[in-house]
């Protein structure tokens, strides 16, 4: 009795929950270590897993007290059925019924809904998460190209394999990957289906072929298996992270001053300049020039602005269009949501330079949020001018003169007037 496990405390799972929750470290204490490795990719499975693991982790260490005893027991009955053996072994015969082994369908798994739905999404977003970073950091656009469509397959296929080695489970890594691959090929190079289509119908034809393999089977996983998942996952992170950055980085800025001069700098070393020479950053925005944004592929023609005022949020994402915006997909020189971080991080450092000249009174960050609510609110390019900003304000401030109505309980009219006055201020 002295190889025993320990029995795990409620109140030291609770500590763990409340310090390290978000990152799966309780799941790691539990030794559910692909549970823990999802809480640790997902933040907690954005905060709606680390509440639910608040209320209902008593249950979780029941059941891996549970588990001890029975480990236990179990190591006991096998001493004892060694010392059976060896006095008088008897042949173990195989217990059939309706033609087919019982050793061989205790193996299969009963199927569930909830997994099913968990492993498409995670292996959608591990998928979303790889395209991302081959199309924001290495500028991967063509989807067709076999390499890019393995890669996503990969990513797919790792989010669905996790999500297989939950709860006492396992799934075959070649059955994921073979169908995780041929689907990824025939929806992108023979149907010609949007990114986000092939991915989701890839993950859960994946799924499909995966659960045909499921075992029920021990865990075998240790915290090394985490490390590893984890430093693959932070990885991928740190490349969408470089790709972004290096985006916003590369923007050139340019100040025009009537009648004087034209300076040119990149985002990236305005914000050196800002944390290392904080002067050099106000001379460039002295005097309230005329901003100008531009970069080394405007040489390139870039397609209209597609008009989404009367397609549904969930129409454009399933169409594919707003994760072509999101990554640059389309076209890779104009990324709107990359524009909007350059618009808005020059906006914070002007208006610094607008407070510092006493030419304006507002808060730098809360100028900065309102004009980039005015670029959504009027629909218009992030890198739009502030005349024609300026010119949007004055043309819905007429319109609204000429309407009557109750103002006082319409947001949208109050947040474009407030909006309209800071930005004008």
């Amino acid at each position: 009795m002295g190889n025993e496990t320990v029995e795990v405390k409620p109140w030291i799972v609770r500590l763990i929950l409340i310090v390290g929750g978000l990152f799966g470290a309780h799941r790691l204490y539990l030794k559910q270590v692909p549970e823990a490795f999802v809480f640790f990719s997902t933040l907690g499975v954005v905060l709606i897993g680390w509440l639910y693991d608040s209320f209902m982790f008593k249950y979780e260490v029941n059941a891996y007290n549970q588990l001890i005893k029975q480990s236990d027991d179990n190591k006991e009955k096998e001493k004892w059925k060694s010392v059976v053996s060896e006095k008088s072994p008897k042949p173990i015969l195989p217990v059939f019924r309706n033609g087919k082994l019982q050793l061989a369908q205790s193996r299969f798994v009963e199927f569930s809904f909830t997994r099913f739905l968990y492993s498409v999404l995670y292996g959608s977003y591990i998928g979303l998460a790889t395209w991302l970073a081959c199309t924001v950091t290495f500028g991967w656009t063509d989807i067709n190209l076999i390499p890019f469509i393995c890669v996503v397959a990969l990513g797919i296929t790792a989010g669905i394999y996790i999500i297989g080695q939950c709860g006492e489970q396992s799934r075959e890594l070649s059955y994921i990957w073979l169908a995780s691959f041929s689907s990824m090929f025939i929806m992108v190079r023979l149907a010609q289906t949007t990114v986000f289509r092939a991915i989701f119908l890839t993950a859960i034809v994946s799924t499909v072929i995966g659960n045909r393999s499921a075992k029920i089977k021990r865990r075998r996983h240790t915290w090394k298996h985490f490390l590893f998942w984890s430093s693959l996952f932070m990885m991928l992170v740190c490349v969408i992270l470089l790709g972004c950055s290096r985006k916003v980085a590369d923007k050139q800025v340019t100040a025009t001053r009537p009648g004087t001069f034209r300076e040119t700098t990149s985002v990236g070393s305005l914000l050196r300049d800002r944390v290392f020479d904080p002067k050099k950053v106000h001379s460039f925005f002295e005097g309230n020039p005329i901003i100008e944004y531009h970069s080394k592929s405007d040489s390139k023609s870039k397609p209209p602005t597609k008009n989404h005022k009367n397609v549904s949020f969930w129409q454009q994402v399933w169409s594919g269009e707003l994760f072509d915006e999101l990554t640059g997909a389309a076209h890779l020189t104009k990324i709107d949501w990359i524009e909007l971080t350059t618009t808005f991080i020059v906006d914070v450092l002007r208006a610094e330079a607008r407070v510092i000249d006493k030419s304006s009174t507002v808060e730098p960050f809360k100028w900065a949020l309102w004009r980039n609510y005015l670029i959504h609110r009027f629909s218009l390019d992030p890198l739009t001018s502030d005349d024609r900003l300026r010119a949007e304000c004055k043309k819905w401030q007429k319109e609204q003169k000429s309407k009557r109505g109750n103002e006082e309980k319409d947001y949208k009219i109050l947040a474009a007037k407030q909006g309209c006055s800071t930005f004008q201020s």
